[in-house]
């Protein structure tokens, strides 16, 4: 199995890390052109600046090709900036160009900006397994909306952060920053 971690920007080695813990034979590639993609079976879009990571896919021609590879029905997991760049995005910021693959609409910084950063227990529900992991929030965008064929994995109190549709995994927090966040590594890897 070969797992990318887009790496424009963004923490991409402390994803990388957290899945090479799980299992020896995968390989994990930090993906850094639409060549990459070729050689990759999923890819996790790491937080970051969402502005800087559209401009960058432009910049460096993955957009279409990371929208097919998508869209194709490769694993893909989306943390936070990953997440609203999966999204429907819709907010007067024509930085952020969304692939709108995800049938999810997303606020950026909605549980607020920097200083309002937090950690918060989140209950993550997959199958059978329930488990209460650390979410860490940091500009978390926040989800308005989603269609009927998306469901919820995650929440915070009783409000939506973590979501899954087919093949694409959205997740508000970092479960790169939380030493008990496996389950949604699991998640991520139970789509291969």
């Amino acid at each position: 199995m070969r797992i990318g971690v887009l790496n424009l920007q963004g923490d991409s080695e402390l994803h990388r890390n957290r899945i090479l813990k799980f299992k020896n034979r995968m390989h994990v590639m930090l993906v850094k052109d639409p060549a990459m993609l070729d050689e990759i079976d999923g890819i996790i879009l790491p937080g970051g600046e969402s502005p800087t990571i559209s401009k960058l896919l432009d910049t460096h021609g993955m957009r279409e090709k990371l929208h097919t590879f998508i869209a194709s029905g490769k694993p893909v997991l989306g943390t936070c900036a990953g997440f609203i760049l999966l999204s429907r995005f819709k907010e007067q910021d024509t930085r952020v160009n969304p692939l709108g693959i995800l049938n999810v609409t997303v606020k950026r910084n909605g549980f607020g900006r920097q200083k309002e950063s937090f950690e918060e227990r989140v209950n993550v529900t997959w199958g059978k397994r329930n488990a209460k992991i650390t979410g860490v929030f940091i500009r978390a965008p926040r989800i308005i909306d989603m269609e009927k064929d998306v469901s919820v994995i995650a929440k915070l109190s009783k409000e939506p952060v973590g979501v899954i549709q087919k093949n694409v995994i959205g997740i508000s927090f970092h479960p790169e920053l939380s030493e008990d966040t496996d389950i949604i590594y699991k998640i991520f890897l139970s789509l291969f």
